[in-house]
């Protein structure tokens, strides 16, 4: 018998994941703030206070704070295994870590988005091109190395033990996944829409 690694994947095809396991998340949340950056950028360049100052700062810091925040620490709670990609037994994490992790994790977009207002304001083209292929190349690794495990609904023992695997899609864990990144997307189109507004104010 083979490894689980090796005999899940053609089993447990891709296009059931949506959600996004802590292992993807810093990456995830990194590019929001870049996006959220480039689409205040006029909020950003017309001003010259401190960027954590402007009405753009404080509608990522929201999103990040009640929907990002929110969504990782369900999936944290009631899905431990799959959040950790099955890379660990979620359930032995301390609560304290869990937490440490979310918080931080909450942090990174509005950190990005000061970093692109920031080179915005620099005119620093080539360090926000360099270091955006960064965290997509980091992304890209990451999502090759543990993106055939994020297909499954089932425990990091199950996994480890290669029992026959149970698809995302259908199980409670893949609704969880449609309803709660629904609400993130609506969200982020909201935040989106705010940032244009204040560009234009």
């Amino acid at each position: 018998m083979g490894s689980a690694d090796e005999q899940w994947p053609a089993r447990a095809p891709l296009h059931y994941v949506v959600g996004v396991p802590l292992p993807l998340a810093p990456f995830v949340a990194a590019l929001l703030g870049v996006a959220f950056g480039l689409v205040g950028r006029d909020e950003v360049r017309r001003t010259s206070v401190a960027t954590i100052a402007t009405r753009g700062f404080l509608v990522v810091a929201l999103v990040s704070g009640l929907l990002l925040a929110p969504s990782l620490a369900y999936f944290v709670a009631f899905y431990p295994d799959w959040a950790y990609a099955y890379v660990t037994p979620g359930e032995q994490v301390p609560s304290a870590v869990d937490l440490i992790e979310i918080v931080v994790l909450a942090l990174i977009p509005p950190a990005t988005f000061a970093w692109v207002a920031s080179a915005l304001r620099r005119h620093a083209v080539r360090e926000l091109v360099r270091g955006v292929g960064a965290l997509v190349i980091a992304m890209t690794v990451v999502l090759a190395l543990v993106g055939a495990r994020l297909g499954i609904a089932d425990t990091y023992e199950a996994f480890r033990d290669g029992v026959s695997p149970r698809p995302i899609g259908g199980s409670s864990l893949g609704v969880s996944v449609l309803w709660i990144d629904g609400c993130v997307l609506a969200g982020c189109l909201w935040a989106g829409a705010q940032l244009r507004k204040l560009g234009r104010a």
